[in-house]
């Protein structure tokens, strides 16, 4: 098996999502900016007829946007907020069992969308050995999205100073085929993509 790696910029925030080939498991990061461009990816996937799932760990959905983006081509928000669902998890557990419920639905013609996922590890009323045991739990499951053929997006920040995020972060990296790195600066936006795909066997 050979794993080829290509890596390219834009400033076209939607190229990386019309070039996803929902296969493959996506992880768009960086230190500001992340989760208001989900909404936008959100958005598109609605206009193109899929229904959008998120997982919101961390409370960084806010429907408002979704309304300013449909109000931008004229249209209606209610028919696009009505394609998007939200589930909240405040607690590790909580997170650990809606991706496992995810996995046994496989609901068909779905987007998931899992939001800040890292954040609730890192509290300060887990454990450090809890916490890092729990968020190996969860790539776990986050391993098995794309053979069961499940599409999922992880949205989540790079910032985080816990040492247990600077253990778990690299092995989410490397579990990812689609990285994306959303740079902003001076008001301008650009995303890094770096794709892995498997060229042979």
């Amino acid at each position: 098996m050979i794993l080829a790696e290509q890596t390219q910029n834009s400033t076209n925030v939607y190229e990386p999502i019309q070039n996803w080939n929902q296969r493959d498991l996506g992880l768009l990061t960086g230190e500001r900016g992340m989760y208001r461009l989900a909404h936008f990816w959100q958005y598109a996937m609605v206009c193109s007829g899929f229904q959008v799932f998120n997982l919101d760990c961390a409370i960084r959905f806010n429907p408002f946007t979704i309304a300013e983006e449909t109000r931008k081509q004229n249209l209606a928000p209610e028919p696009f907020l009505e394609q998007i669902r939200i589930q909240r998890a405040f607690t590790p557990y909580q997170i650990l069992d809606a991706l496992k419920n995810i996995l046994t639905l496989k609901e068909e013609n779905t987007i998931y969308f899992l939001l800040a996922p890292c954040k609730q590890f890192l509290d300060g009323d887990v454990k450090d050995d809890e916490g890092l045991f729990l968020l190996n739990l969860m790539l776990g499951f986050i391993e098995k999205f794309p053979g069961q053929n499940v599409p999922l997006l992880i949205i989540e920040s790079w910032t985080y100073s816990h040492k247990n995020f600077q253990i778990f972060f690299p092995k989410l990296l490397r579990a990812t085929q689609n990285l994306w790195e959303l740079k902003m600066d001076k008001g301008l936006s650009r995303i890094r993509t770096r794709k892995t795909s498997i060229t042979g066997i």
